[in-house]
């Protein structure tokens, strides 16, 4: 995980699938704790499997969006949204 230009980013490039799945699901849920609205993650291009597990699995998760976009300056990063709710609601669910 890194801080570029205030966007919480996730990198799972040139990872194993397993790895980058545990990887992406532990760095999600930090990224909600930490009240983070916008996430970007780093997957590559290759033959976007990793792009599939990470849309796979933001299916699963009620509070991630994927920001659909018609142009992508990099094909090899998904940008998501997090719906954060009110920070003191927020810490009631930390708790």
């Amino acid at each position: 995980m890194s801080r570029t230009n205030q966007i919480f980013t996730i990198y799972i490039r040139k990872k194993r699938f397993e790895e980058a799945r545990t990887l992406f699901l532990k760095e999600i849920e930090k990224a909600f704790a930490k009240g983070e609205r916008e996430v970007e993650v780093i997957h590559g291009i290759g033959e976007h499997i990793l792009r599939k597990m990470v849309l796979n699995e933001c299916s699963k998760i009620d509070y991630v969006r994927v920001q659909e976009s018609h142009f992508h300056s990099n094909p090899g990063v998904l940008k998501l949204e997090l719906l954060i709710p009110d920070p003191s609601l927020l810490k009631k669910y930390l708790a």
